[in-house]
């Protein structure tokens, strides 16, 4: 399956509002949205927050980051790392925008049935 159908699979997730995937350097390769957002100016961002983020871990000695939840007044969001077979600097990072907290639970119980699905499409990108 493509990475955009999987993408958009995620938006009918109840309370999803958008999805991308973006490279550890912070270019976005694939997004999908409910509504017009341009996320292309964050992208480096949230790369960032995901290399800051594994600094932290590394020296608490919590081991590899799963998932990084962010909640923001319109709602949280989730930046997973995807396992691709790359190292950490070059891997791949799922963005999921929601418009809730109280849909948090299902949406990350729905994305672990995706994660592997686009962790192999992104293998052949």
């Amino acid at each position: 399956m493509q990475l955009a159908e999987l993408l958009n699979q995620l938006l009918e997730i109840r309370g999803v509002t958008s999805a991308a995937v973006v490279r550890g350097d912070g270019e976005l390769l694939e997004k999908a949205s409910q509504r017009q957002v341009d996320i292309t100016f964050v992208t480096g961002l949230l790369a960032s927050s995901l290399a800051s983020s594994r600094v932290l871990a590394g020296l608490l000695g919590d081991g590899e980051i799963i998932q990084i939840m962010l909640e923001y007044e319109q709602g949280p969001v989730l930046l997973t790392p995807l396992p691709t077979g790359q190292t950490q600097g070059e891997g791949y990072l799922l963005v999921v925008t929601l418009d809730a907290v109280g849909n948090l639970g299902r949406a990350r119980f729905q994305l672990r049935k995706l994660l592997p699905s686009i962790a192999e499409a992104l293998a052949g990108t």
